[in-house]
């Protein structure tokens, strides 16, 4: 049974990618990036309590025109890992700032980080850098970060993330 939930979410996730790849089939209106955020963090809330994890939200009112069962999905999968590889009792922040008539979401945890030589490469479908390869840290089969990059390129967007290992890593998304 383990492993058909393992196959299942697996076929989800790439599922989800080939969506993505159809702009067509995304529905693009004005949005306020604060709600969508917030509609994210409901999904991961349980999973943030049971790791007593502390998301800290500095969110700022910010329209853009996007799609918002996606945006909602990016926001997820960002949050997920955050959560996923951060440390029991831990601090996420989560902040939206207008830079230059952009709006810049920054996730930021306190988790194992990434390191230097894996960071180029954590886009890409299915890479798992080494220190997430052991399914007891965290399942997963690398397929998160290039959707979330995909939804982020669908709405014109660049997404960028910077780490250490041992000390976090923040994703910055701007639209």
């Amino acid at each position: 049974m383990e492993e058909i939930g393992k196959l299942e979410s697996l076929s989800d996730a790439l599922l989800n990618l080939a969506k993505f790849d159809e702009v067509n089939k995304l529905e693009f209106r004005e949005l306020n990036l604060d709600e969508i955020i917030a509609a994210a963090y409901e999904k991961v809330e349980g999973l943030a309590k049971k790791k007593e994890i502390e998301i800290e939200a500095k969110l700022v009112k910010s329209k853009m025109l996007g799609d918002k069962t996606s945006l909602t999905e990016l926001f997820v999968i960002l949050l997920d890992n955050a959560i996923k590889y951060s440390p029991k009792n831990s601090k996420i922040l989560i902040g939206i700032k207008k830079e230059r008539g952009h709006a810049a979401v920054k996730i930021r945890d306190r988790g194992i980080g990434i390191k230097a030589s894996d960071l180029p490469h954590i886009f890409d479908r299915f890479y798992r850098a080494d220190q997430s390869r052991s399914k007891e840290k965290a399942d997963g089969y690398g397929l998160g970060l290039s959707i979330a990059k995909r939804i982020v390129e669908l709405h014109n967007g660049e997404i960028s993330a910077t780490s250490t290992p041992s000390k976090g890593s923040e994703f910055v998304v701007k639209f």
